[in-house]
């Protein structure tokens, strides 16, 4: 009697690495959409309807309707006596003007001032932001102003927009028009407060030249008086040709000195705070590189966000991330730009510093050599020459007044032209007559889409927590590919069989019958790879059919020749025995094991070719741990050619590892829709670290589906079937 090999040996297949194919099983989303193709038309219906039903309610309970104020910039103005303004500035010029005037119209202080406007109380949006006692809140209506209102511009174009949207359509041009025309007024209140300014330098130097001129026409009808000076004619023409020269130059210096001063007073005042900095000195400041180009960053983000509220709504995480950053580089832009005209005022100011030194330098070297001239016509009266020395300041001075009164005329008329504010109102806001929201056609395919997309997405989540073996997909990467085959539901088969044992032989042309033959032929090839011929049929739970397996593959063994053993090592629920057409209450592998039994004397015999060793009546468990086992299973191997063993699930029966190790091979059994992937996972690892080699699984009764594959292959076997049958019977017949 040969002894079989002790259960010390080591494993030949440790379970680390199929524990490591476990952890994960990837998702087919194909299988998984084709799967529930039904459920997905659901709610593509749930979704129409769905859309439907928001468009009708948020018609009713939430409209909004939208217009906008319609702003243009003016061309720039040049000199006060041009009767158009300066050539329109290239395009890149006009948008980020058009962009600075939007975000100015649509500040916080214009907004407050127009929510302030008497207008504003004879809408009702504004009923929206009352106290509790009938109290109009401003602050809380700019809030909002804020959060819902946007500008834009028309590229191309000198005009800029105002956009805004609310439940009632004739509020919306009130609001709209009353924000345009309170923006026009700070820009014409601002335009005044400049003038007024600049023409207050004027005026003060004005009355200085008056004061100055008066105190030197009196000094001189003085002089005359007291020093008895008649009328003089000078005689030397050429020297005083040459006096009146210098005397020219040193007007034009004293000139161009006074006026270099007064535009270093004028860009000291900016400096000091004392006067804003001109339109000029915002446009030159504009111009500077750094500006450009956050310009062009502030133009593509406010592009990016438009895109973004049209995409995903006001709301979205991306759409207020999107606001912030144009917020950020607005606040940076403001901040870049009051530097950069800082900067470039302090540069004018030291140039025209230069300028006024250099002036000076040169005044009194002409002064000097006017001086010098003077003693040099020696033999001219000395109060002559005080004379018209005196007569030629006074004339100086006549000249610089002339100047500043010019200069004062022209700022006059440069004010009182219309084109002194920039912008002026294109197109006012009109009453809509149609709904902004909800648009059917946004509104419609996107709340579908999202109905739609929820549907799906719930039926992925479900897929994702559902830890059930349920296809072979599932169970191929756990057991390393090595997937025996498949075994369809009885009710799945469409020729019908009456039962699941012995199909092979009962009714070999079903389905059944060739999933079978298909494990066996799997197995038998594994079987002769192992030089194995003691198999264990393992589950981890009760009722996966591993009896029925057995007496198939037994069935489809005998079949081809070999001699088959069942042997029956399931004490706690035997059966395999009697399924297979013996006897379950008698004697059998217990009494053999306990030596109260031969072995001969409880082998049974079928007329199917297949013998039976039951699990007899005595039954202790640990009867499998003595060495009898083993000694048993050896002694079987020199009978037969396969000794097939029936053991209790591993996940509840522990002696099924030990039963296991004293095994050649193993195959589980894995029942579909009820097993779950963690604990076919663990059975496996425990069945690695076990003598017997995993041969490979086998599923059993896999939920099938209209457009599964198992259920094609199934459909197609059996029309082939019938096919082949008829002609027999005809050929019979005949």
């Amino acid at each position: 009697m040969s002894a079989a090999t002790p259960s010390s040996t080591s494993p030949r297949n440790p379970g680390a690495s199929r524990q490591t194919a476990t952890k994960n099983v990837a998702l087919d989303p194909i299988r998984i959409l084709r799967q529930h193709w039904k459920r997905i038309c659901v709610w593509a219906i749930v979704g129409a309807f769905v859309s439907g039903a928001f468009q009708v309610g948020a018609y009713f309970i939430y409209p909004v309707y939208s217009g906008q104020v319609v702003m243009r910039l003016r061309n720039q103005l040049g000199d006060a006596k041009e009767i158009f303004g300066e050539v329109t500035p290239q395009e890149e010029t006009v948008a980020r003007l058009a962009q600075t005037e939007a975000q100015q119209m649509i500040s916080r202080d214009i907004l407050t001032r127009a929510v302030a406007d008497r207008d504003i109380l004879k809408t009702e949006w504004h009923k929206s932001f009352l106290d509790e006692n009938g109290q109009f809140i401003v602050d809380e209506a700019v809030d909002d102003l804020e959060d819902d209102i946007s500008s834009g511009h028309r590229r191309g174009t000198q005009f800029f927009l105002l956009y805004w949207g609310t439940h009632v359509p004739g509020d919306v041009p009130i609001v709209l028009n009353t924000i345009a025309d309170t923006y026009l007024d700070e820009l014409k209140s601002e335009s005044d407060k400049k003038f007024n300014s600049t023409k207050g330098v004027f005026v003060q130097k004005q009355e200085d030249l008056d004061k100055e001129i008066s105190s030197r026409k009196a000094e001189i009808a003085k002089y005359i008086k007291e020093e008895g000076i008649p009328s003089y004619e000078e005689n030397a023409a050429q020297t005083q040709r040459g006096l009146e020269e210098l005397q020219r130059r040193i007007t034009a210096t004293t000139m161009e000195l006074s006026l270099v001063k007064s535009q270093r007073t004028r860009v000291d005042a900016k400096l000091q705070g004392k006067i804003e900095p001109t339109e000029d000195d915002v446009r030159k400041a504009d111009q500077d590189p750094a500006m450009v180009q956050l310009s062009r960053d502030i133009n593509d983000i406010a592009i990016n966000l438009a895109s973004k509220r049209e995409r995903f709504g006001p709301s979205h995480p991306e759409v207020i991330q999107s606001e912030h950053l144009l917020a950020s580089a607005q606040a940076q832009r403001r901040s870049a730009l009051d530097e950069i005209v800082k900067r470039e005022l302090r540069g004018e100011y030291k140039k025209l510093s230069d300028q006024v030194v250099g002036y000076e330098d040169l005044l009194k070297q002409q002064t000097k050599d006017y001086s010098d001239e003077t003693k040099r016509v020696e033999g001219l009266a000395s109060r002559v020459s005080e004379l018209e020395a005196k007569k030629d300041a006074l004339q100086r001075l006549e000249e610089e007044r002339a100047e500043i009164t010019k200069a004062i005329t022209d700022l006059e008329l440069a004010r009182s032209r219309i084109d002194a504010i920039p912008v002026e109102k294109a197109q006012a806001a009109l009453t809509p007559r149609e709904i902004s929201f909800p648009n059917p056609k946004v509104v419609l395919p996107g709340v579908w889409f999202m109905t739609l997309a929820f549907g799906v997405g719930l039926i992925f989540l479900k897929e994702m927590t559902d830890q059930r073996v349920r296809f072979a997909s599932d169970l191929i990467p756990m057991i390393g590919g090595k997937l025996l085959g498949v075994v369809p539901d009885l009710a799945d088969d469409d020729t019908s069989p009456e039962r699941v044992e012995f199909v092979v032989r009962d009714a070999p042309q079903s389905v059944l019958a060739e999933s079978y033959r298909t494990i066996w032929s799997s197995l038998s090839k594994a079987l002769a790879d192992e030089q194995a011929r003691v198999v264990g049929v393992v589950s981890s739970m009760p009722d996966s059919g591993t009896t029925a397996l057995i007496s198939n593959l037994a069935a489809s063994a005998a079949t081809v020749g070999k001699r088959v053993l069942v042997l029956d090592a399931n004490f706690r629920k035997p059966g395999a025995a009697g399924m297979c057409g013996g006897v379950d209450d008698g004697t059998g592998l217990g009494e053999v094991l306990s030596g109260a039994e031969q072995l001969n004397s409880v082998i049974q015999h079928t007329p199917r070719g297949i013998d039976l060793i039951s699990a007899g009546r005595d039954r202790p468990l640990e009867l499998f741990e003595t060495p009898r086992t083993a000694s048993v299973i050896g002694e079987l191997k020199g009978r037969y050619d396969l000794i097939l063993v029936d053991a209790a699930p591993v996940a509840l029966a522990a002696e099924s590892l030990v039963i296991a190790n004293n095994l050649d091979a193993v195959v589980v059994v894995v029942r579909a829709m009820r097993d779950e992937r963690g604990l076919v996972a663990r059975v496996l690892a425990q069945l690695g670290r076990q003598r017997a080699t995993v041969l490979g699984a086998v599923l059993s009764r896999p939920q099938q589906t209209a457009s599964g594959y198992y259920r094609k292959n199934a459909q197609a076997l059996a029309s082939y079937t019938s096919a082949g049958a008829t002609k027999e019977q005809a050929a019979a017949a005949s």
